[in-house]
């Protein structure tokens, strides 16, 4: 009888587990506390303690953020918060035995909550208050009269209406409704239970708790004797628990494993399963536990006649007792040590044990263990051959046993108090007790043919699903076939694409490579080799026709062309000579000419900004173009800049800052557009620069030309072929107006008179 006494403890601890993993907490204190529970209730106590003292309550203005579970402020505590924080101590308090300040506690928690409007904390509190009821004074009555308010106030929460915490709420209250049915003996109304509390588990879709509904529902089936149906729900439980390798609950499986196993005398499979459970609850020191397992370990050793082992274990789980301080555990285990003495024949050791758990048991009242402690005082007395004694303490140990319904040990008595009549040679007593014996045993026969009657009609549904189950493995086995299939066709697909990409990716590698090239190819066209700048090295390039547009097209884009758009852009192009740069190379040589020329270009590279453009035309020239929006524009100006621009480089640098400028306008002819195109304005430049250099020979220093066709010019005058003859004529005839740096006069090359014919 003492296995069901420990079954009831760990229904206990297995609905407080539920409680603790249904909740997930924001603040870290409270959260260890609620891991602590279990293990070390104390460390959980002190924990809560601390973080109520330490902060103070909130006062939102906001009714609605009373709901918000964060803080912030490490020196307050939210409604929230503070109602979890007394919900962990009191369950703290409800493990540590002391079951009214847990009440009181939990108490507390219910009016924050009310206080504040936690529609779910509250209900969840009043819960609590009712598990502590059942689990703690077995208040059977006044837990199930809570478990109906809770119910029905539930049902009109507005907030709660279709969420998941009403589910939540639903599934806790029918778990420890089922679980107090089941331990009043209402065998039928607790599985009914149990099976529509299933229904809410589905939907909540939580693999620990569905765990635990397994273990719970095989312990409900082991205390009701139903044997196959037990163990079909605990091993069900217990690869549940293998499979998401959750410790605690595999140790929990192999405890009530244990006890299954030792029911149906299967004493090896208990002891192994019971071996590893013990092991656990060592390792994590949860002493409660550990003193249950050691105790049933030491009952299976008291069962194969192993009384030494029995006596040690049962002595190690009296030292856990005593630590805990629970009275009642402790006199059931000081019995079971007085039975084993009585089998050592140990008689002074027996009698010392049973006085001490008799003693006990009184001052709990617990009328169960007095009355074992004189049928087994009853045993001892007729050992001892004290017959008279034995007698009596027999019929007291019965009678305490008839008026509680302990069938189990009216049994035990009547067959021990029959040996001692017929010791007496009182036989007509000793059949009297005989018979009594049988009628009890007869009943408990009945009982045990009903259940197997419950246990067959399970059997036939058990073997019922098991068909629909080979039926199921047919199917999957077909549709894993088809699958294999599928997968086949899939993994082709796959390599497929898998070439397909690595065609993409060759080919995108390939296209990095040409885009390089290319890239490189614009350097070496567009760069000049020395100084680093743009140059017009395509612009006279003789192309295939196949080739023209696409050289056009890449000109344009790299150089943005001399002239971007003729019928729209207006320009101003400077050809200067920087007459250093020859110099350097005849005077300092040619790596220091090198130098001189890439600085310089690096240098005209910071300066010229867009939308201007520098471009190196050939050796110490260069050709500056500027938009040029007003045709009136001073000349000198553009040769001021350019000038200054030398200035900033050269003298600096010590070198000679003379050069010689040529400038011209596009467009050219201002009443034709088109009618001289770029390399016709670059040799109009080149006339204006050679003419400055004329100027120098006479007068040293920088000079500048600029040569600009009157607004009458007609195009005709530019049309001959030599765009260098038809500038002279022009100038000649005043249709192209020269200005200067110098007022002398320009004496232009005689190779470009009107009657000499340009080669």
């Amino acid at each position: 009888m003492f296995f069901r006494r420990l079954l009831c403890t760990g229904l206990v601890l297995c609905s407080l587990s539920f409680s603790l993993q249904a909740k997930v907490y924001t603040v870290p204190m409270l959260s260890e506390a609620n891991g602590l529970l279990l293990s070390q209730p104390e460390r959980a106590l002190s924990l809560t303690e601390k973080y109520l003292s330490q902060r103070r309550l909130s006062k939102p203005q906001d009714p609605a953020r009373v709901h918000i579970n964060e803080e912030s402020d490490h020196t307050i505590r939210t409604p929230l918060n503070t109602v979890n924080a007394l919900q962990i101590q009191a369950k703290a308090l409800s493990i540590l035995h002391r079951s009214e300040q847990a009440i009181s506690v939990v108490k507390k928690a219910e009016q924050i909550a009310s206080d504040n409007g936690l529609i779910y904390p509250l209900y969840e509190s009043r819960l609590l208050l009712a598990e502590f009821y059942w689990e703690n004074l077995r208040n059977s009555a006044t837990a199930l009269k809570m478990l109906d308010s809770i119910e029905k106030e539930s049902r009109k929460a507005p907030s709660l209406k279709l969420t998941k915490q009403l589910q939540v709420l639903k599934y806790r209250a029918l778990m420890l409704r089922a679980n107090i049915e089941s331990n009043i003996g209402a065998d039928e109304k607790a599985e009914k239970l149990y099976i529509k509390a299933k229904g809410y588990l589905v939907a909540l879709d939580d693999q620990d708790e569905l765990i635990n509904y397994q273990l719970k529902l095989g312990q409900h089936y082991l205390k009701h004797h139903h044997y196959d149906m037990a163990l079909d729900r605990l091993l069900s439980g217990y690869w549940l628990a293998v499979e998401t390798d959750d410790q605690g609950q595999i140790a929990q499986a192999n405890y009530y494993l244990a006890e299954l196993f030792d029911e149906r005398k299967v004493y090896d499979k208990a002891l192994d399963h019971a071996t590893q459970a013990g092991e656990f609850f060592e390792r994590y020191k949860r002493s409660q536990q550990l003193a249950k397992t050691l105790t049933l370990i030491a009952s299976i050793y008291e069962q194969q006649g192993r009384y030494n082992l029995a006596l040690v274990h049962y002595f190690n789980a009296l030292d856990q007792e005593n630590q805990l301080q629970h009275e009642v555990r402790s006199a059931r285990l000081r019995l079971n040590i007085a039975r084993v003495y009585l089998h050592l024949y140990n008689y002074t050791k027996a009698e010392q044990y049973i006085v001490q758990a008799r003693n006990l048991a009184q001052q709990s009242g617990n009328e169960k263990i007095v009355a074992e402690s004189q049928i087994l005082q009853g045993q001892l007395e007729l050992a001892e051959n004290k017959l008279d004694n034995a007698v009596t303490s027999l019929q007291a140990g019965l009678i305490s046993a008839s008026r509680i319904g302990a069938i189990k040990l009216q049994l035990m008595g009547e067959s021990i108090l029959s040996e001692a009549f017929e010791k007496q040679n009182d036989y007509y007593n000793a059949l009297l007790s005989q018979r009594r014996y049988e009628q009890l045993y007869a009943s408990k026969q009945e009982s045990i043919a009903k259940s197997n009657v419950e246990v067959f009609k399970q059997q036939q549904k058990m073997m019922e699903r098991s068909l629909k189950l080979e039926e199921m493995e047919r199917e999957q086995f077909e549709s894993e076939k088809a699958l294999y299939k599928q997968q086949k066709v899939s993994m082709v697909l796959i390599g497929l694409l898998a070439v397909m990409l690595l065609l993409l990716l060759r080919r995108q590698h390939i296209s990095k490579q040409l885009k390089e090239q290319l890239s490189q190819l614009r350097v070496d066209y567009y760069t000049h080799p020395r100084s680093g700048l743009r140059n017009l090295r395509m612009l006279n390039a003789r192309l295939a026709n196949s080739l023209q547009q696409s050289s056009a097209n890449f000109e344009q884009w790299h150089l943005g062309e001399i002239i971007n758009e003729p019928l729209s852009d207006r320009l101003r192009f400077a050809l200067f000579e920087a007459t250093f740069l020859k110099r350097i190379y005849l005077e300092q040589g040619y790596k220091q000419g090198l130098d001189a020329e890439k600085a310089f270009g690096s240098y005209l590279k910071e300066q010229v900004l867009e939308p201007a453009r520098i471009y190196h035309f050939s050796d110490a020239m260069f050709l500056y173009i500027e938009p040029n929006a007003r045709l009136s524009c001073d000349p000198k100006q553009l040769a001021d800049s350019l000038q200054q621009l030398v200035d900033n480089y050269t003298l600096k640098n010590n070198l000679n800052n003379s050069i010689q400028v040529g400038m011209a306008e596009y467009p050219f002819l201002p009443r034709a557009y088109t009618a001289i195109n770029d390399q016709e304005l670059i040799d109009i430049l080149l006339m204006a620069v050679n003419a400055g250099l004329n100027m120098n020979d006479t007068d040293p220093g920088s000079h500048w030309v600029h040569l600009c066709a009157i607004d009458a010019a007609p195009a005709a005058s530019f049309v001959c072929g030599d765009i260098r003859r038809s500038c002279i004529e022009g100038i000649d005839k005043g249709l192209v107006k020269v200005r200067s740096s110098s007022k002398a006069e320009i004496i232009w090359n005689n190779d470009h008179s009107t009657d000499t014919k340009v080669s």
